[in-house]
């Protein structure tokens, strides 16, 4: 009819407006993160996660808007690393617990990690991992340290465990295993519910990156008159596994205890960044030295 246009004769800024609107729709359609069994390891197969996500993809190494200070402490500023899966990790923790443990009131198995899942440490140094335990009638727990493809295991041990909940710390010697600065190395920590059955595992796991201390930084520490200052140094160098391990000790130390050690050790949990806030105030166990010895085997 005259005077009447068809779509195709819409002006150009008309058209290009509604094909904005349609392009805008379709991105806005959630996305499904899957995990399949294959993509676990082969001794932590069967756990069950709280990442989303795949478990084993490699972090990227550009920036990430929702790291970085946003959420920081003072004994903490994230660096800016892009959180290793592809949907936002909720917790390092794991759903449920073990069947003969389903009635006893605690925490579930949580690795005390920032919400993004990833830690800078030392370049060639020792370090020490922090999980907290729930009470549980499992006798053992392992230790696993992959490459960021999960292709290559590079440290394996067993963990005698106590029928104690509380946290608990492992120290890894990764100055003995030729880790590369720069690289990412994913950890995952196993209660073994059924030694005869690894599928019905549950477990944790978080991302271990090592960097090299630059002479400015190795200057600050050298200068640090106390742990604390150190714990803060490392902490506001993005630094997340030496700066744990400063304060946990300080809080275990009748010479080093300090009430702004056990301050900072609650802001640090309590943070944006970790939201671990339930386990402030749950004790360190004397318990569970890691041992070298073979895996169970299935019967």
């Amino acid at each position: 009819m005259p005077g009447q246009k068809s779509p195709l004769s819409l002006s150009p800024v008309g058209f290009a407006v509604l094909m904005a609107i349609a392009i805008v729709s379709r991105l806005s359609t959630p996305l499904q993160a899957s995990t399949t069994a294959g993509e676990i390891p082969t001794a932590t197969q069967g756990g069950e996660l709280l990442t989303q996500g795949d478990p084993l993809d490699p972090p990227k190494d550009e920036p990430s808007p929702l790291q970085g200070s946003a959420g920081g402490t003072r004994f903490y500023q994230p660096p800016l690393v892009e959180p290793p899966s592809r949907g936002l990790p909720i917790n390092n923790g794991i759903r449920g617990k073990c069947p003969v443990d389903r009635e006893i009131p605690s925490e579930p198995l949580t690795a005390l990690m920032p919400s993004s899942g990833v830690g800078l440490t030392v370049a060639g140094n020792s370090t020490t991992f922090f999980i907290y335990l729930p009470s549980t009638a499992a006798l053992t727990g392992e230790f696993v340290l992959q490459d960021e493809t999960g292709t290559e295991q590079l440290y394996q041990r067993m963990v005698t465990l106590t029928n104690t909940p509380g946290i608990i710390k492992l120290t890894v010697p990764l100055d003995e295993l030729s880790l590369n600065s720069g690289e990412y190395y994913r950890w995952y920590f196993s209660i073994l519910c059924d030694p005869t059955d690894r599928a019905a595992d549950l477990f944790v796991s978080g991302w271990l990156k090592p960097m090299d201390v630059s002479p400015s930084l190795m200057a600050d520490l050298e200068n640090a008159a106390t742990p604390l200052e150190r714990a803060e140094i490392y902490g506001k160098n993005g630094f997340w596994y030496p700066n744990l391990e400063l304060l946990a000790d300080m809080q275990q130390s009748p010479s080093n205890f300090s009430t702004e050690a056990k301050m900072g050790w609650d802001e640090l949990l309590s943070s944006e960044v970790v939201n671990l806030e339930s386990l402030v105030n749950q004790p360190f166990l004397e318990c569970c030295e890691m041992e070298n010895q073979p895996l169970p085997t299935e019967q």
